[in-house]
C-alpha cells in the first residue's frame, strides 16, 4: 500500500413503456369549406374536421396536411426521445437508484457512473443516482452502502449489490446473524472464526455492532476489492490502533502502516473522526492505496506540518494541511466519506479528475 502523502508503505488486505392505440374514423367535408381564419395550431383554433394551416393563417381540411406544418404540438413524438427524459420530467429530482444523466436530475445531486460505482453496479442500468455513505444505515430503505474500492462507499439498490436486506430495520454490521434478512446490509457472512456476522462497510469501529472495522478483501459481489468492513479480527491479531507492528496480521484491523516504524492504523471518514481514536488526537485522515488500485482512508497520528488550509491553491499533497490537493480544482480540500463530514455549506463529492477521491466541496 502506498499513501498519497510522500513515502511508500506496504499493505496486503485479507432498468413504463408507453403504448398508444387509436381507432379510425372518417369525416366527409364539403369541398366548399367556409373561410375561417386562424392563428395557432391548437385543437380549438378551427372547427371540427379542420386544422390550421399556419402558413396561410386559414383553416383547411385536415386531409393531407403535414403534422409538422400544422404545428409542433400536433407532430408525432419519437418514443425513444420521449422515454429518455420521461422519468426526470415526470418526477423531478430522482431518488437513489433511479437512472440519470446528470447530477441535477438527482435529489442527492450525484449521478453515479461506473467510475465511482464500478461496472458491478452500473452494467445493467447505466448511471444511477447515489450518495456517499459509510455504512448501510446511512442509506434509505431498500438501498445499501457499496464500496468497490474507488475511495468511498455509495448508496445503491440492494438488488444491484446482490444483497437481501429486511424491508425495514436490521442489525448493524458485525452483529450476529442467521440469514441475510437479519442484517441492515442484507448480507450475513460467516468469517473464518466465530459465529455468523452481518457484513457491512464501515468508517469506524463504532459503526460495527460486534468485532471491529477491518481492512479486508471482499469478493461479494465481485470483482475482489480491499475495503473497510465490519468483521471479527483474525485469531492472534490483537494489536490495536497506535500499537507498533511488523505486518498486517498483527493488527486487529489488518492495517499495519509506516516507515521506518510501523503502527496499526485505524479507518476514518475525516480528520475529526481520527481525533476520537486513542493515540490519534493530533492526527489527520488521508488516502492510501492497496495494490493494484483500491483506495481507502486511514488515520495518521500526527499532522504533516503543512501550512495551506482548505481552499488554498496547490500543486501537490505535501503543501496541504489535509494532505490532499485535489486534481480537479487544484486546491487543498478536506477528505470525507459522507456529507456530514463536511461544513454545512459543503457536500462530500468525488473528484471529477483521476481517481474519484471523496472531498468536501461547496454545495451546488
Amino acid at each position: 500500500m502506498k499513501a498519497r502523502r510522500s513515502g511508500a508503505f506496504r499493505l496486503i488486505a485479507s432498468a413504463f413503456a408507453l403504448a398508444v392505440a387509436g381507432g379510425g374514423c372518417s369525416l366527409i367535408v364539403s369541398g366548399d369549406v367556409p373561410d375561417f381564419k386562424c392563428a395557432g395550431a391548437s385543437a380549438s383554433a378551427c372547427p371540427s374536421g379542420l386544422v390550421c394551416d399556419v402558413a396561410s393563417g386559414r383553416c383547411v381540411s385536415d386531409a393531407g396536411i403535414d403534422p409538422v406544418e400544422a404545428g409542433e404540438e400536433d407532430a408525432p413524438v419519437d418514443e425513444d426521445v420521449k422515454d429518455a427524459g420521461k422519468e426526470a420530467d415526470a418526477t423531478g429530482p430522482l431518488d437513489i437508484g433511479a437512472k440519470c444523466r446528470v447530477d441535477s436530475e438527482c435529489k442527492s445531486r450525484l449521478c453515479g457512473t461506473s467510475t465511482i460505482l464500478t461496472t458491478t453496479i452500473t452494467s445493467s442500468t447505466g448511471p444511477i443516482c447515489t450518495t456517499p455513505c459509510c455504512t448501510s444505515v446511512d442509506c434509505t430503505a431498500g438501498n445499501v452502502c457499496f464500496n468497490g474500492g474507488t475511495g468511498g462507499g455509495y448508496c445503491v439498490p440492494a438488488t444491484l449489490a446482490s444483497r437481501q436486506p429486511p424491508a425495514s430495520g436490521g442489525k448493524s454490521g458485525g452483529s450476529t446473524c442467521t440469514v441475510n434478512g437479519d442484517c441492515r446490509s442484507g448480507f450475513c457472512e460467516k468469517p473464518d472464526a466465530g459465529s455468523s456476522r452481518c457484513f457491512d462497510t464501515c468508517c469506524s469501529a463504532s459503526e460495527c455492532g460486534g468485532g471491529g472495522c477491518r481492512l479486508k478483501t471482499v469478493s461479494a459481489p465481485g470483482p475482489t476489492h480491499d475495503v473497510w468492513v465490519c468483521a471479527l479480527p483474525e485469531p492472534g491479531a490483537v494489536k490495536q490502533p497506535g500499537d507498533q507492528c511488523l505486518d498486517n496480521t498483527e493488527c486487529a484491523n489488518d492495517n499495519c502502516i509506516g516507515s521506518p516504524t510501523r503502527f496499526c492504523r485505524p479507518p476514518c471518514s475525516n480528520t475529526a473522526s481520527c481525533k476520537t481514536v486513542s493515540g490519534f488526537a493530533s492526527g489527520h485522515c488521508l488516502y492510501g492505496t492497496s495494490p493494484p488500485s483500491d483506495v481507502f482512508k486511514f488515520c495518521f497520528a500526527t499532522t504533516n506540518g503543512a501550512d495551506s488550509v482548505a481552499g488554498t491553491p496547490c500543486t501537490d499533497d505535501s503543501t496541504c494541511q489535509s494532505d490532499y490537493c485535489d486534481g480537479d480544482l487544484k486546491k487543498c480540500l478536506n477528505v470525507c466519506a459522507k456529507d456530514s463530514d463536511c461544513a454545512s455549506n459543503e457536500s462530500c463529492r468525488p473528484s471529477a479528475t483521476g481517481t474519484p477521491f471523496l472531498r468536501c466541496v461547496p454545495k451546488p
